[in-house]
């Protein structure tokens, strides 16, 4: 290797004895980066469903991951969110702000019946700029795939977040007929088996993206699940949990396999990300089956008081002040009883830049999850094995960040950051603007200089993808 060889030049000789050749693309074969310094003209952003530090600071799981955040940055801990669902994570990942300040506060919305089916999908109900839209706004270009709430949002090549809510309703048609054209025929000629959220749909994804660097974008958004149901079902220390993170360390093989083939590879920088931690659950909580006891959940749904689970923490909503109150006595009495969770006063959710509009906060004790559930026992065996959403951040497990490539230092370890300070960083990254944030720029990250010129907004010399 040649003196200033970057990092795509050491992956050459790291990653290759990880692959295998039968299976995996040839990184071996990709060019040599002599210099990594300065601003990329891509950053491709993956968001990792339950990723965690452990998964590449041990690379038991994913190897191929574990030699890539050795030779670029990793983070040992990141702080998520309080209280991260996927929808509040992911905003708040994309505007360096809290759930309060941007306005997803949780993966489901509040009806008058309980939580709805609907998920908060659609872009309008951000009330922060996010770093798709300052790119965009520097005349930059971005493709974004599953991303959550970007329906309808302003994207040049779009596949919208959507997930069926009734009887007869088909993912792939659903999302087909609401994605920019190109991508929406592909959905709809992927077999049936991409209609869960899976490795299926996640190679599905991969694919998409790798068609999407022909455009070579500014940004691209990716969301992969594959993890996800592992996690919930047999929990995070389990082997089909290590299995889906193995598949998903093969996929961002074939990413990087995708961005060499299209030519765009060295001007490139990846980000890797985790949205939430999940941690093992063996009891649920469900607070308001006492509520319905005392009146205040009629057997139709119809409430005065509720409380929101977000799975290790929920939120307390009331009519009014004193049914509050009263409520949070009777809550504060079963917490004493039970020792399975904590209230959370007003003041310290304000605090914590959650959902104002909670009268207060539950928080479980470790191994405790809450449930939506109106019947039944109001502490009873858990269904699923793992749960997010840990309210106070002593109580949450740390998410994962990595990030390689142009612009990203080599070989530096972070002890600690929050989801906050990944938007902003990234935005210094780019060289764009994001004012509303109020996470940190982590500038001993990167290889940019301040003045440097930002987000080139020319067009690609390459075609489209046929059908856009």
């Amino acid at each position: 290797m040649r003196a200033g060889a970057g990092l795509l030049g050491v992956l050459v000789g790291a990653l290759g004895c990880v692959l295998q050749p039968a299976t995996q693309p040839q990184i071996a074969q990709l060019p040599v980066l002599a210099d990594g310094a300065g601003r990329p003209a891509h950053l491709v952003w993956v968001s990792v469903a339950g990723l965690t530090p452990d998964r590449y600071l041990s690379g038991d799981a994913m190897p191929n991951l574990a030699r890539l955040a050795s030779l670029g940055v990793s983070a040992e801990h990141v702080v998520p969110v309080p209280a991260a669902g996927v929808y509040p994570a992911h905003a708040s990942l994309v505007t360096g702000a809290t759930p309060a300040e941007h306005g997803i506060v949780a993966d489901q919305l509040l009806g008058e019946r309980g939580v709805r089916r609907a998920q908060p999908s659609h872009a309008s109900l951000l009330r922060r700029a996010t770093l798709w839209q300052s790119v965009a706004e520097a005349g930059g270009s971005v493709t974004s795939l599953d991303w959550p709430t970007t329906t309808g949002a302003a994207i040049a090549s779009l596949l919208p977040d959507l997930a069926p809510q009734r009887a007869g309703e088909h993912w792939q048609a659903l999302v087909s007929a609401a994605a920019t054209p190109w991508i929406g025929e592909r959905v709809r000629a992927a077999p049936a088996d991409v209609e869960q959220p899976g490795p299926a749909r996640d190679a599905l994804l991969v694919e998409l993206a790798c068609a999407a660097f022909a455009q070579a974008p500014h940004l691209l958004l990716l969301r992969l699940r594959g993890p996800e149901a592992a996690l919930v079902a047999t929990g995070p220390v389990s082997q089909d949990s290590a299995a889906a993170f193995s598949v998903v360390d093969e996929l961002l093989l074939r990413l990087l396999h995708c961005a060499e083939q299209a030519g765009v590879l060295p001007q490139s920088a990846f980000v890797v990300t985790g949205d939430r931690a999940l941690a093992p659950v063996h009891t649920v909580l469900r607070p308001n089956v006492w509520l319905r006891y005392e009146g205040w959940i009629t057997p139709q749904g119809l409430w005065k008081v509720f409380a929101a689970s977000n799975g290790s923490s929920a939120f307390v909503y009331a009519d009014e002040a004193r049914t509050a109150l009263d409520a949070r006595k009777i809550l504060e009495a079963r917490a004493q009883e039970s020792g399975a969770f904590e209230i959370v006063s007003a003041e310290a959710m304000i605090g914590l830049g959650v959902d104002p509009d909670a009268w207060f906060g539950l928080q479980a004790e470790p191994g405790f999850a809450f449930e939506n559930t109106l019947s039944g026992e109001a502490i009873a065996p858990a269904s699923v094995l793992a749960s997010a959403g840990a309210l106070l951040g002593e109580s949450a497990p740390p998410t994962g960040f990595v990030a390689f490539g142009r612009g990203v230092r080599l070989g530096v370890r972070v002890p600690r950051m929050t989801q906050l300070d990944v938007a902003p960083t990234l935005a210094m990254l780019l060289g764009v603007k994001l004012d509303a944030a109020v996470g940190r720029s982590l500038v001993g990250l990167l290889r940019v200089s301040a003045g440097s010129a930002g987000v080139d907004p020319s067009p690609p010399a390459e075609a489209l993808p046929s059908g856009r």
